[in-house]
């Protein structure tokens, strides 16, 4: 049986110490996140993932859908994770992360730190400055999920790209990139070192854009780009709650 691909909201019970928001990246759904969110879990943390509008369902429907959508979703989801009443961080795959570096750039103060792996913050695709004049032509192009170096593992997406909406993720990327510097929580940072969908310079864009004093950064050598499902899904799993635990001590002893 494969992961489910609905959004979840984990309770962890009454000694959880904190709350997670995670976001999915363009084209997947939840079950990319839901590993990270169970460990989350198991480790005393509530979770929340939200699915983003036209995900998990057809290329069609994502056609139809844009970056004020899916932004507008993951700060529902931030409201939602709020309402547990305990500090809150956010993280995010890929496009997930692009939108939690949004998240952080406009609702900084809202929360507590953020986990990012293989942030997509720019494209070096020959097709993608393309994408929003020809897609009225040429709707969609072949599949980009499922980058996983692990066998037999495979990552639930549309089965195709829907150019309208690729043109939509560029424009968010101009805008997030353009205002890194409004990003001051702290950071910790997972990217492979090979990735087919994303160019791990993407990471070094937000590494040195960002106004952060705290950020720590993980190069994964066994994964491709939906690392949270590969090789190294442990090591991200275990540095996110080291990370969170951290800087929640931090907190409580006044530092």
């Amino acid at each position: 049986m494969g992961i489910s691909s609905e959004p979840f909201v984990f309770d962890a019970g009454a000694e959880a110490e904190a709350t997670v928001l995670l976001c999915h990246g363009f084209t997947g759904d939840p079950a990319s996140m839901r590993p990270w969110g169970e460990h989350l879990r198991d480790e005393g943390f509530h979770v929340v993932a939200p699915i983003l509008p036209g995900h998990g369902r057809s290329w069609r429907e994502l056609a139809g859908t844009g970056w004020d959508q899916w932004f507008a979703e993951l700060v529902d989801a931030l409201e939602k994770a709020e309402s547990f009443g305990l500090p809150v961080f956010a993280g995010g795959l890929s496009m997930g992360g692009s939108l939690t570096l949004r998240l952080a750039e406009l609702h900084g103060d809202r929360l507590r730190g953020i986990l990012l792996v293989n942030p997509a913050i720019k494209d070096d695709k020959p097709h993608g400055f393309l994408a929003q004049w020809v897609h009225p032509l040429v709707p969609t192009v072949g599949t980009i999920g499922s980058d996983i170096s692990k066998p037999d593992v495979r990552e639930s997406t549309t089965d195709r790209t829907p150019l309208a909406a690729y043109a939509a993720l560029r424009r968010g990327w101009k805008t997030t990139r353009a205002e890194l510097a409004r990003v001051t929580v702290p950071v910790r940072l997972f990217t492979s070192a090979q990735d087919h969908v994303v160019n791990p310079r993407a990471s070094a864009i937000v590494q040195s854009g960002v106004s952060s004093e705290r950020v720590e950064a993980t190069t994964l050598l066994r994964s491709y780009h939906v690392a949270t499902l590969d090789w190294d899904a442990p090591l991200i799993f275990s540095e996110s709650v080291e990370f969170i635990r951290s800087l929640l001590a931090e907190e409580a002893s006044g530092v």
